[in-house]
């Protein structure tokens, strides 16, 4: 599965070139051809209101294509649509790579669209590990073209799905307001983070089982569970399900954790724990790991344990688990602590 498609501008989005012919000459209207762009915008609308990430890596002058995405009476894709951008003179190749560290997702987890095939073999060569198809030469195809590429396909979709390209913009916000501070603390303090955690909730498990499927970096073990092995688990006396939801004064980040638990009578061992990467690097992840700390304390544990297993994208996860398990098998749950900027709900 894929997460995110990047998108060239013109004769792409829309028919013609703005910087040549202008912006009351390009091609975007309810009459051939401009129906077709207008059709390819509403069907990449429909992805992204099913949490499909877009974004734009165009060759252009920055001004003349937000006039027409900001202003274009026909345009169906707004700027809100859009998590990031690079629409500049500089090489796609370096423009993809930029887009995926401010997205923090993984490039081959990125679809590129470009008309070019210059620019699509130069992406192919280069970065072969983005998905780089050939679009139809027949501009009236583009929509046909998108609904039958195989990577979108969700079986659920989740209320964080519906909520994936708001939460990329409300990112660069915070990446915004944290450059005016000069202490990192003081930033996260300004946050105002809240995280709640429950335990065996019935109604995260389309969620969670999605959380299972796509999470590669903060994963200590990359196993994806069904629904019905979740619900299994919930009923189990001897396991228990938690997952963690974040908010903060930027909005819900919605659910953004997971841990599969088995219960000993002194001993939790953590199986399964897993995070959004967007969300790493606040303390959240040490929160929710002091959260199923102390339900254990609660119910006679003295230890957590853990098990690691290493994959080619999780070192993000090993790094925390040599933190606060330090190559120990089992941690006093009293070791465990809420950072100070975090409120526990």
């Amino acid at each position: 599965m894929k997460k995110c498609i990047v998108l060239d501008l013109d004769n792409t989005l829309w028919g013609g070139v703005i910087g040549e012919e202008g912006f009351d000459n390009i091609e975007l209207s309810l009459k051939p051809p401009g129906a077709g762009f207008m059709a390819f915008q509403q069907a990449l609308l429909d992805l992204y209101d099913r949490g499909v990430i877009l974004a734009i890596n165009s060759s252009n002058n920055l001004e003349d294509a937000l006039q027409v995405i900001r202003t274009h009476p026909n345009m169906i894709l707004k700027e809100r649509h859009f998590a990031a951008h690079r629409i500049n003179w500089q090489d796609k190749v370096e423009n993809m790579r930029a887009l995926a560290k401010e997205l923090n997702i993984c490039l081959d987890s990125m679809v590129f669209l470009d008309d070019s095939p210059l620019n699509r073999e130069s992406m192919r060569t280069f970065l072969p590990e983005v998905e780089t198809p050939d679009l139809p030469t027949d501009t009236s195809q583009y929509s046909k073209f998108l609904h039958a590429l195989p990577h979108f396909e969700h079986k659920t979709i989740t209320d964080e799905d519906k909520m994936r390209g708001n939460l990329y913009v409300t990112e660069r916000l915070r990446k915004e307001t944290e450059k005016k501070f000069e202490n990192r603390e003081e930033f996260l303090k300004s946050l105002g983070i809240e995280l709640a955690v429950r335990e065996n909730d019935q109604s995260a498990i389309s969620r969670v089982t999605q959380l299972t499927e796509k999470t590669n970096q903060f994963n200590i073990k990359k196993r994806p569970y069904t629904e019905d092995e979740i619900k299994m688990f919930m009923q189990d006396d001897t396991y228990a399900i938690f997952h963690g939801r974040a908010i903060d004064q930027f909005g819900d980040q919605g659910v953004i954790a997971f841990a599969l638990v088995r219960k000993a009578q002194e001993i939790w061992h953590i199986e399964s724990l897993l995070m959004s990467c967007r969300v790493v690097g606040r303390g959240i992840e040490d929160a929710f790991l002091a959260a199923i700390a102390k339900r254990a304390k609660d119910e006679g544990a003295q230890t957590l344990g853990i098990t690691f297993e290493a994959s080619e994208k999780n070192e993000l996860a090993r790094a925390f688990v040599e933190r606060l398990f330090k190559n120990a098998q089992n941690v006093p749950v009293i070791q465990f602590q809420t950072p100070s900027w975090i409120t526990l709900a």
